[in-house]
């Protein structure tokens, strides 16, 4: 595996942190893990609207979409995902195609590992 390589940056981070979820949801295990299901549900339809927006090559839309992704990814213990939505944002407002291409697959990737645990 590259040290540079964009994806082992991501995938070295936990898909999921018990932890830093339960220290969000105030250390309320049952929110917590409502909290987990609600970001897991919403997935395909945000990751669809990451992509439309990838392809039409929206970048303020982009980077707000992922900014506002975060709000839930902050909070609910999904480190690699929330940093790659980070990345993507920065990507995003920056007018990066590349980057921004880059960094949707990046979201798919951790998304479908998160999905898988």
């Amino acid at each position: 595996m590259q040290t540079n390589d964009p994806a082992s940056r991501f995938d070295r981070l936990p898909a999921r942190d018990e932890s830093a979820a339960l220290t969000s949801a105030g250390g309320d295990a049952e929110l917590s893990t409502e909290l987990l299901h609600a970001l897991l549900s919403g997935l395909p339809a945000e990751l669809d609207a990451l992509r439309d927006s990838l392809g039409e090559s929206d970048w303020p839309g982009l980077a707000e979409y992922a900014h506002q992704m975060r709000g839930a990814t902050r909070y609910c213990g999904v480190p690699a995902l929330d940093a790659a939505i980070e990345a993507l944002e920065r990507a995003a407002r920056v007018g990066d195609p590349e980057r921004c291409n880059e960094g949707v697959l990046q979201v798919e990737i951790q998304a479908q590992r998160l999905s898988g645990i």
